[in-house]
Formats: structure tokens, C-alpha cells, sequence
């Protein structure tokens, strides 16, 4: 029997994640979004999709078994980080040890945990919606018809992200929202591995053929606005929630194809397998480390100009001081990693 679980283990989905979260970390830099903002495309669903994929329903004999679970994977996680930021963030603004209201505040925000409300470490709204989409998943999946599962998911997304997000904007908690639209990658991984649906055995032409779309899709996001804008945001998809939705989710698989596809060509990378098993911590911590970055780095004029390389500073700076922390933070609190030991 094996009992070394790296042996089969799927390197290039560490690969997929390390790349994923480095783009993540970039797009987050202080000045950075401006410049690669189309990343948010597909960085958010390719964990989603990638979380999907390593979701094993099987071995939960039942639903107590999955919730002890993803508490264990994502809520504490989310508790660990947050405790840590309010912390940070305390001591970094000076604030009064006995300032009532803001503590309030921050503990409200923490329970309700609205996408981009999180003001001491926005990012972690991510880790309470995957907990939400997954448990919405779980229950999906005892329908046990894959049309019907398909059906609940597409009405689910087309109905939250479209009919409400742009129309009335909600702020649910917990960003169920945005839950319903990831639903769909999170179902998309789950399904593929499970071969319900199989592109494993699809031919190299094939495959070769939706990568090349997949690569022209992402260049015409990156290098020609006016293109991307004519054929993804013109009025007509605008104005029809349906066509809205797909144009998103196109967008958002051509981004994830070319990632995993890059990934396999990869192979083995030591630096990226290494970001992508701990992404969670890269994820919980970098905003953090932006904040002492921007204490260096602002007051100096002269990167005013040179935008593009201050984020790759920030980016490969952030993340090396972060490879430093995993693993004290592994050692003595692998409890906020979902760890135990």
C-alpha cells in the first residue's frame, strides 16, 4: 500500500496554482491592477475549477463528515487570517487598544464577509464563498441527474451574477453572489475529473486546436481593447443576461485552459509546485506585506513612472518574504492552514 500521497500526486495542478496565485498577487499590488487587470478574467475561477477538481465526495460517508471538513480546510483558515490581519492592521494604523467601534466593525465585516468589505485584508472574502459554493455543491450533487445538476447550476449563476450583480448589486453575506457564478468552474473541475465530462480522450488536434482559441482569446484581452470590447462588451451581450454570462464564462475557461495546458508543458518546477502548495498562504498574507512595501516605496518619486516594474518588485518581494514565514508558520500554527501538524 502507498502511503506517500506525493506519489500521486498531480504536479502541474501545484504548477496551476502557483501561477495562478502569482498572477493573483500581481494584480493585487498597489499600481499593478491598472496594468494586468484582465488576470481577474480567470485567476478567481481557476481556483475554483482547481478546487472542483480535487473535490473527492466519495469519501464522505455524509454531510457532518464534508462540513467537519471544510471547516477544518477553509473556515479556520479564514479565522486564522483574519485574526492575524486585525492584528496587523492595529498595529500598522497605531489604533487605540480600546477602540470599541472600529473592533466592532472589523468583527462585523468578519462574520459578514461581503466580497471587497474585508477592509483589513480584502482578499479573504475568497475563502468564506468557496466554503458556500462547495456546500451548495454538495447538496446539488445528491440530485444524482447530471442534466438536472446542470440545470440548478446555470439558473443559479445566470440568475445571481447577472440578474442581481448588475442590476441591484447585492452584498450578500458571505458573497453567495459570486458563489453562484464560480459554482460553475467549481462543477466544471469536479466533473472532468470525474470523466462526466471527458476531454481526456479527445485527439492532439483537437486539443491543440482549443488551445490556439484559447491563447488568441487571452492575447485579444491583453493586447487589443478595442477588439476585446467589440466582441465581449458590446451593447447586445450587454443588454442579455444570458449572453453576458457566457461571454464571462468563455472568457474565464480560455483563461484556465491556457494555464493548466502551460502547466503540463511545465511539467516540474520547484518554485512554482512549492507557491502552489502553499497558495493559502501567499493568498492570506501578501496584502499585508504590501503595506510595509508601500511605506518604502511610495514616498520615492522616481518610481512614479515605472509602474510596471514597482509591481514586479512588489510581487517577487512579497512572495520571497512570504517563503521565509511557511515554515515557522507551519511549525507553530498549522491550525491556520487547516494543518495539523
Amino acid at each position: 500500500m502507498n502511503n506517500n500521497p506525493l506519489k500521486n500526486r498531480e504536479y502541474f495542478l501545484d504548477i496551476a496554482k502557483g501561477i495562478g496565485i502569482s498572477l493573483v498577487i500581481l494584480d493585487h499590488s498597489a499600481i499593478g491592477k491598472s496594468i494586468i487587470n484582465y488576470t481577474y478574467v480567470f485567476n478567481i475561477p481557476l481556483f475554483f475549477f482547481i478546487a472542483g477538481y480535487l473535490l473527492n465526495l466519495n469519501k464522505y460517508q455524509n454531510y457532518w463528515q464534508f462540513l467537519k471538513s471544510r471547516l477544518k480546510s477553509i473556515l479556520i483558515p479564514y479565522l486564522g487570517l483574519s485574526i492575524i490581519s486585525i492584528v496587523f492592521y492595529k498595529f500598522y494604523y497605531r489604533m487605540p487598544m480600546y477602540d470599541y467601534a472600529t473592533m466592532f466593525n472589523m468583527l462585523k465585516v468578519l462574520v459578514i464577509a461581503t466580497r471587497n468589505q474585508i477592509f483589513y485584508n480584502i482578499p479573504l472574502w475568497f475563502l468564506p464563498t468557496l466554503f458556500v459554493t462547495e456546500n451548495i455543491f454538495y447538496w446539488i450533487r445528491k440530485i444524482n441527474h447530471q442534466w438536472w445538476e446542470w440545470t440548478v447550476i446555470l439558473i443559479l449563476g445566470v440568475s445571481f451574477v447577472v440578474a442581481w450583480d448588475t442590476v441591484y448589486n447585492p452584498k450578500l453575506f458571505w458573497t453567495i453572489d459570486s458563489g453562484c457564478f464560480y459554482l460553475v468552474f467549481l462543477a466544471l473541475g469536479y466533473y472532468i475529473k470525474n470523466q462526466t465530462i471527458n476531454i481526456k480522450n479527445l485527439n492532439n488536434r483537437i486539443k491543440n486546436i482549443m488551445f490556439i482559441g484559447a491563447l488568441m482569446i487571452n492575447s485579444l484581452v491583453i493586447y487589443n481593447k478595442a477588439w476585446f470590447e467589440k466582441i465581449f462588451r458590446n451593447k447586445i451581450i450587454l443588454n442579455n443576461g444570458v449572453l453576458y454570462f457566457v461571454s464571462l464564462v468563455i472568457l474565464a475557461m480560455a483563461g484556465i485552459y491556457v494555464v493548466l495546458k502551460l502547466s503540463k508543458i511545465i511539467g516540474h518546477s520547484k518554485i512554482l509546485e512549492f507557491i502552489g502548495r502553499n497558495s493559502l498562504t501567499f493568498f492570506g498574507l501578501h496584502v499585508l506585506i504590501f503595506w510595509i512595501l508601500d511605506k518604502i516605496f511610495k514616498p520615492m518619486t522616481f518610481w512614479q513612472n515605472k509602474i510596471l516594474l514597482l509591481s514586479v518588485i512588489y510581487t517577487i518581494i512579497t512572495m520571497a518574504i512570504i517563503a521565509l514565514l511557511i515554515a515557522p508558520l507551519k511549525k507553530y500554527w498549522p491550525w491556520i492552514f487547516g494543518r495539523n501538524t
